[in-house]
């Protein structure tokens, strides 16, 4: 699934990597990386999508629905955002980046839904193909038959 929607998915991701300080981003899909745009190796960017999911779950354990998780480290900072069953995580230098940034994710993760529910769910929209309707062509008509036709 990952290799259908990643060619659209990086190219988003590369134009939402310029929106301020941005030093990398991670999407996931439940639990699988989608596009690691993160300076990690590939399983570095599992264990951080793992432990933003345990979190999240920890909070909805307790009652709690939390869908966005920031935090600061020297130097760095975290913003996790879960929509569905999308995760992105960015790495951004300046905290006052942080509501630009989850306005921007809040964007992108919406696009993002349905990209991969398109991706998943490819008969659904082959049916919706096959349920639409050809319009037919109308007949050209000459001045003096359409006003033949109006009255």
């Amino acid at each position: 699934m990952a290799t259908k929607i990643t060619p659209s998915l990086r190219a988003a991701l590369e134009r939402l990597k310029h929106a301020g300080a941005v030093n990398g981003i991670c999407l996931a899909w439940r639990r699988q990386v989608l596009v690691n745009l993160l300076p990690f190796e590939n399983f570095r960017a599992e264990g951080l999508v793992h432990a933003l999911h345990e979190a999240h779950e920890h909070y909805a354990s307790g009652g709690h629905e939390v869908n966005t998780f920031w935090f600061g480290y020297d130097g760095v900072h975290l913003l996790g955002k879960f929509h569905g069953e999308c995760t992105l995580a960015v790495l951004h230098s300046r905290a006052v980046d942080v509501d630009f940034l989850a306005k921007a994710m809040n964007v992108f993760l919406s696009d993002t839904q349905l990209l991969v529910d398109a991706a998943l769910n490819p008969s659904g929209s082959d049916a919706l193909v096959d349920e639409t309707q050809r319009l037919l062509a109308t007949p050209e008509f000459t001045p003096s038959e359409m006003s033949t036709r109006l009255l």
